[in-house]
């Protein structure tokens, strides 16, 4: 077999190896791209991500997980996004959702009791009740007197709350001057009810414990109590906005402003998904700017990608290696291509194997007539 033979068998191996590779590679590196180019733009992110796992099967199974829990607005949530991409849901799976039912009238009532008693929310009818207790002060003050006398005594006590009641019992004063204060007072509700069932992220627990940690002021926080103590709401109110630190009080109540945002949208159970995904403040205002696009989409997007939402996180890693194997590929195209265009030069104009005897004896005659010194040239002499 000759060695043009070879170098087109070598060739065409290539060429097949090439084609196995880049059927997986090249939409992987497409997608890659896209989302790289996507990363800082939540929605077009969030659309490349459900385009790309979406599918019957996925969704039947979330929705009836939805409809096993009695989670009806998830349900819905999930519909709306099937709907919006055009994955089918079928029609007994609809009714499904249409039927469930939430609870009765009455157990609608005793959770707002506990909620307003107790601080604690896992409904909305239990939220509504805590939302009306901070709403007048009590909620709050109550949270300030169980928590601060436990901390100014160096027992076990729940910064978080403390530092969350206190701005917003300031933020009280403010939506009664004039409801400036209205969506972070309403949000600071839902984060200190979200903290209370252990809904928050761990990350976002931390960052909030430092926040409030650094930021409380012992000595307003002793006024504060002895104006409690008395019953005196207003001489609390008045305390409450020197007991956490203007920088702390500011960044607590753009957060406060955040979830009140993503509340109007997704409402309570979408609050608490939320912020048991983010990680600092700056990703639940995020996920609130992706709600403002999504509207009741959100719960299903979030049920769906969950932190994937927030940003690419672990997965630029992967996507830089998927595009460092398509430049390979392509390097790798490129050196079959110039090969293909040598082999098919040296096919179509390939050069003779010998020369011809007239041609060597024309060779070998002007050698040795340049080495005859009869023939060669004179050189004058100095």
């Amino acid at each position: 077999m000759g060695r043009l033979a070879l170098n087109w068998i070598g060739l065409a191996l290539a060429i097949v190896l090439l084609a196995i590779s880049g059927t997986p590679l090249l939409p992987r590196a497409r997608q890659a791209v896209l989302l790289l180019q996507a990363a800082e733009e939540p929605t077009a992110l969030t659309a490349l991500q459900l385009s790309a796992l979406l599918t019957s099967d996925r969704i039947a199974a979330e929705i009836d997980g939805a409809v096993a829990a009695g989670d009806e607005e998830l349900a819905r949530s999930l519909l709306a996004v099937a709907d919006e991409h055009g994955v089918e849901a079928a029609p007994d799976r609809r009714a499904a959702v249409t039927a469930v039912d939430d609870g009765s009238a009455y157990r609608s009532l005793r959770a707002f009791t506990q909620g307003a008693v107790s601080g604690q929310a896992d409904g909305a009818a239990a939220l509504a009740g805590v939302l009306l207790a901070d709403a007048s002060g009590v909620g709050d003050l109550r949270d300030i007197l169980r928590e601060g006398a436990a901390c100014l005594q160096d027992q076990p006590c729940d910064r978080i709350i403390l530092g969350l009641a206190s701005v917003g019992l300031a933020a009280t004063a403010a939506t009664w001057a004039g409801g400036v204060g209205a969506p972070a007072r309403g949000g600071l509700t839902l984060l200190k009810a979200t903290h209370r069932l252990g809904r928050l992220s761990r990350p976002l627990t931390e960052s909030l414990t430092r926040t409030v940690r650094a930021s409380i002021d012992t000595e307003a926080l002793r006024t504060m109590l002895r104006s409690g103590a008395r019953l005196d709401l207003a001489a609390v109110r008045l305390a409450a906005g020197s007991a956490v630190r203007p920088a702390s009080a500011g960044r607590l109540r753009r957060l406060g402003s955040e979830i009140h945002d993503l509340y109007g949208r997704t409402g309570s159970r979408g609050v608490m998904d939320a912020l048991s995904l983010a990680h600092t403040p700056e990703e639940v205002g995020r996920v609130a700017s992706l709600a403002r696009s999504m509207g009741a989409r959100t719960r299903g997007v979030l049920r769906l990608l969950g932190r994937a939402v927030l940003g690419l996180g672990a997965a630029v890693a992967g996507l830089t290696q998927t595009l460092l194997a398509a430049f390979v590929w392509v390097l790798g195209l490129a050196c079959i291509c110039e090969r293909l265009g040598l082999v098919i030069g040296r096919t179509l104009w390939s050069r003779p194997k010998h020369r011809t005897p007239s041609a060597r004896v024309t060779v070998a005659g002007a050698l040795m007539k340049r080495l005859d010194p009869r023939h060669q040239p004179n050189i004058p002499r100095a």
